[in-house]
């Protein structure tokens, strides 16, 4: 197989990598420039981001919205904020529309359009696309030689590494950008999946699979309250779901792995009222409907099927019983249940349902301004491969769109003297 040969050979065809590509060409456009993908096609990630529409970028995004090393992000996300990162999407053709939360997605509605125009971009950049070639590792010199696992070398000044993290590993998530780090000396933190759905035991969800509630979500570590979301929480037959969930999900994630496991719970507020407001709404209802079944004693006030899940762990009688056998303790029993019922939670799903990698290389090693390693000079990261990682809701494709903007410039202006 030929050698291959470039200026700027980017690893990775993710969205910070494409970014990052057509950065260094706009800076630089008489540079060769090189996109390396292992997959058959570039973009497959972006193609499953934001439910198939995907979610750019978040106006409002902020540090508080991100986790990890987030002081590292302050000088990419100031040069390349969500607004700044719009106009160069609508520079490609893709035009943007902000929704009341700030959350950003194309005027077509389709992630598919969004690669298109990347793509079409780097097509009349003259940026060469080279897939199914993965690197498996990296030589540093005044020409980088990248050796793929196909045998082909590919020769570089300066090398990009974008190549993601370890979620969906079906879509080209793996390991592989941390092992190439790590074999030059760079320090990679434990990885963990975040954003993603949570684990009960299964025998206290499972009869509830596809029900839905709209409230609030409490994550707990410990009896201690760490944060709470409102949405559609669903339950599924392993646990919990749903984007307050996912949102939580990080917390979770990272109590669980300490050396000392704490209690993780989850506490769902069914309804939006205080315990004592319900428990009258319950006394005021076993009056009026003592006649009915507790089958159907919280039927019209919650699902059905999640009113005789609760109404079964609240009091020990038969679901045939008449609701006028309720006692006082039962109904307080009860309505603590709709007011924070509580689920340990026993781990994450894995990365292959991941939105996000938790943790990943350390910072310290690297120049913020320029994304440039100082172990070793000429290569620069970008994106989920940082020790950093963003809520839902756009944030973290606007830190991938930012890191790669920073790499793909400062890289390309070291070429130019």
């Amino acid at each position: 197989m030929n050698d291959l040969s470039f200026d700027i050979a980017v690893i990775g065809g993710g969205a910070s990598g494409l970014m990052a590509a057509l950065a260094a060409h706009g800076t630089n456009p008489a540079l060769r420039i090189g996109v390396l993908e292992k997959l058959p096609r570039v973009g497959k990630k972006l193609m499953a981001t934001g439910n198939g529409r995907c979610n750019l970028t978040n106006v409002n995004a902020s540090p508080a919205d991100y986790h990890g090393d987030v002081a590292f992000m302050e000088s990419a996300m100031r040069r390349f904020p969500p607004l700044a990162v719009l106009e160069r999407f609508k520079a490609f053709g893709v035009y943007p529309l902000v929704e009341d939360s700030g959350r950003v997605y194309p005027m077509s509605g389709q992630a598919s359009s969004v690669l298109d125009a990347l793509r079409l971009s780097l097509a009349e950049a003259g940026v060469e696309e080279i897939c199914e070639c993965e690197a498996v590792s990296l030589e540093p010199g005044p020409f980088w030689r990248i050796r793929a696992k196909d045998g082909r070398t590919i020769c570089a000044r300066r090398v990009i590494l974008a190549a993601g993290g370890m979620t969906a590993p079906s879509l080209g998530g793996g390991a592989s950008g941390y092992r190439l780090l790590e074999a030059l000396g760079h320090r990679v933190t434990p990885r963990l999946p975040a954003l993603v759905q949570l684990k009960t035991d299964p025998v206290a969800v499972r009869a509830l699979k596809g029900i839905k509630y709209d409230g609030q979500i409490d994550i707990l570590v410990d009896n201690r309250l760490m944060r709470s979301e409102t949405g559609e929480v669903l339950f599924t037959e392993y646990g919990l779901s749903g984007p307050p969930v996912l949102q939580l999900s990080r917390i979770a994630a990272a109590a669980l792995s300490r050396r000392n496991k704490p209690v993780v719970t989850a506490r769902l507020h069914i309804l939006p009222f205080k315990g004592d407001d319900i428990r009258g709404m319950l006394a005021a209802r076993r009056s009026q409907l003592s006649a009915r079944s507790l089958e159907n004693f919280l039927t019209g006030l919650v699902n059905k099927r999640l009113g005789q899940t609760l109404v079964k762990l609240a009091c020990p009688l038969p679901l045939t019983a008449a609701s006028s056998a309720l006692t006082d303790a039962h109904l307080a029993a009860l309505s603590a249940l709709l007011a924070g019922w509580e689920l340990e939670i026993t781990g994450t799903q894995g990365f292959e349902q991941a939105q996000v990698t938790a943790g990943g290389v350390r910072t310290g090693d690297f120049d913020p301004d320029t994304m440039e390693s100082r172990r070793a000079p000429g290569l620069y990261v970008t994106g989920e491969l940082y020790d950093i990682d963003g809520d839902c809701g756009g944030f973290n494709l606007q830190w991938a769109w930012a890191s790669g903007l920073a790499a793909g410039e400062a890289a390309a202006k070291a070429l130019k003297n």
